[in-house]
């Protein structure tokens, strides 16, 4: 790791600040995620704006941050002109990448190549790639340009949360960007050495493509079947979860389902679905036993960390609590809000 300058070491400052709030004694951190947003349109524009309502400090982009194909040319018109006000307010984003985020995107691996953190690992062949202009473009917030990277809510010798950003579209899924039995070994290797070295006292696993998900009904055009939604990713669970179990990891959160979903906790882990921050939204099939809550709407996922109680709200395009609880450590189970319970300002 290279050391940090002044201008870096200042702006972590400030970023802690911003973060995480000190109420007497107790910190307190207020996070928002959502995923598959960057359509340019009225949809994400309304979620935006209840975001602008609660005091957030930082905004975590779970992929397709901008569709069809993370064009640079709309950056402007799909993430920066939407998200400025929130900006304007003191909140920080990052990002990780979608699978249209690097739609037209090739990888460098070879069986025994070890792929670059940084958009190195990415090329173009025929059509254009521009995952560099991504990684780049400072409002995305990708630290030091890498694809994925950890942030923590404060600098203190134990923060109160550390967020840990993954781009899945080079690890094991149906969609990786690599050749079969081949995976990023430097970013598993990354994760967990990172993980390994935290002393944070909630961690977080980010990425666009869910571990755990509920599925969607088949839809049909003149008898023939259209699958519309992703099957949970059981390649990348086989990958990563057992170092999330290893390492004490309390949420992941992903995108790419058009829809919110919380799953019940798996072996103690908190597993989210958020991708209805402003493309179209689809349903899923009812899983009894397996999903707690959710549903095929626009929404964001706020979160209220203390170094007691790990809240979650789910708000919807129009203000309203969907979905909302809270867990302590080693609880097997959450404790639900009463319905329409508001998260805190």
């Amino acid at each position: 790791m290279r050391r940090r300058g002044g201008a870096a070491a200042a702006a972590i400052l400030v970023l802690s600040l911003l973060a995480v709030g000190v109420r007497g004694q107790e910190r307190d951190a207020r996070l928002a995620f959502l995923g598959d947003s960057g359509t340019g349109k009225a949809d994400q524009r309304a979620v935006r704006d209840q975001m602008l309502r609660l005091p957030i400090g930082m905004a975590f982009m779970l992929g397709d941050n901008i569709y069809d194909r993370g064009s640079k040319e709309e950056f402007g018109r799909r993430y920066d002109d939407i998200y400025k006000p929130l900006w304007d307010k003191g909140v920080i984003f990052h990002s990780a990448l979608g699978n249209h985020d690097v739609s037209f995107c090739t990888t460098r691996s070879s069986a025994v190549e070890v792929l670059p953190a940084d958009a190195d690992a990415y090329r173009w062949d025929l059509l254009r790639c521009d995952v560099k202009a991504q990684l780049t473009h400072a409002s995305f917030g990708y630290v030091g340009a890498r694809r994925y990277y950890s942030v923590r809510t404060d600098e203190g010798r134990s923060p109160l949360a550390e967020v840990f950003v993954l781009d899945t579209n080079t690890l094991r899924t149906s969609q990786s960007k690599l050749p079969p039995l081949q995976t990023d070994r430097a970013q598993v290797a990354w994760l967990e050495q990172a993980l390994a070295a935290s002393n944070a006292r909630w961690k977080i696993v980010m990425c666009h493509h869910p571990i755990h998900s509920p599925s969607v009904p088949l839809k049909y055009f003149l008898f023939i079947p259209i699958q519309e939604g992703h099957a949970r990713e059981l390649q990348l669970e086989q990958q990563i979860e057992p170092m999330l179990k290893k390492y004490g990891v309390d949420a992941f959160m992903a995108g790419h389902n058009h829809f919110y979903a919380r799953m019940v906790p798996q072996d103690g882990i908190r597993y989210f679905v958020s991708g209805g921050g402003g493309n179209t939204t689809y349903d899923f099939k009812p899983s009894p036993g397996y999903v707690a809550a959710g549903g095929g709407f626009h929404h964001f996922l706020y979160i209220h960390l203390t170094q007691d109680r790990f809240e979650y709200y789910c708000i919807d395009d129009t203000g309203r609590t969907r979905d909302a609880g809270w867990w302590a450590k080693g609880d097997a189970a959450d404790h639900a809000f009463p319905a329409g319970t508001n998260p805190p300002r």
